[in-house]
């Protein structure tokens, strides 16, 4: 398997749509109080508020191509504004996980942030997709704290 990480502009972020698409439907499924917001989620929506960051901060783009196939499998996106890092969305296809692809993406995104100074990093992971969070945690990544939304 010969996969590599290439970086993107913001420019070409929609490359990562069918992708994210992918993630919001996990978050669908998973979703307990709020499956009405991803039901009605677009990418375009989405990507508002990254654009928002862009124009504020930096933006980070790391996909993952396989290049046997030619497709993209993965990403990464991440932004930085003033001192505070968030690492917006990461997703792999579901038939590439659990070969260290994740644990790829996420230490080179740590490494950006290192690279620009940043020790403020937070992911927001949805309300029960608990599975998620020991992946985040072998990255240093633990509950800090819930934040409830009316519904």
């Amino acid at each position: 398997m010969n996969i590599s990480i290439v970086e993107k502009d913001i420019t070409e972020i929609e490359i990562i749509k069918p992708l994210w698409e992918k993630l919001n439907l996990i978050h669908l499924d998973k979703s307990v109080y709020f499956k009405s917001k991803y039901e009605s989620f677009t990418f375009d929506k989405r990507m508002e508020s990254i654009y928002k960051k862009a124009q504020k901060g930096i933006i980070k783009l790391a996909l993952l191509l396989d290049n046997d196939k030619g497709v993209y499998i993965g990403y990464c996106l991440s932004a930085i504004e003033e001192d505070l890092g968030e690492i917006e969305s990461i997703f792999i296809e579901k038939q590439y996980r659990k070969l260290g692809l994740g644990d790829k993406l996420m230490n080179n995104t740590l490494d950006w942030f290192e690279s620009k100074g940043i020790k403020n990093i937070e992911i927001n992971v949805v309300y029960a997709n608990d599975g998620a969070l020991p992946f985040y945690e072998r990255h240093g990544f633990y509950i800090g704290n819930y934040i409830l939304k009316k519904k």
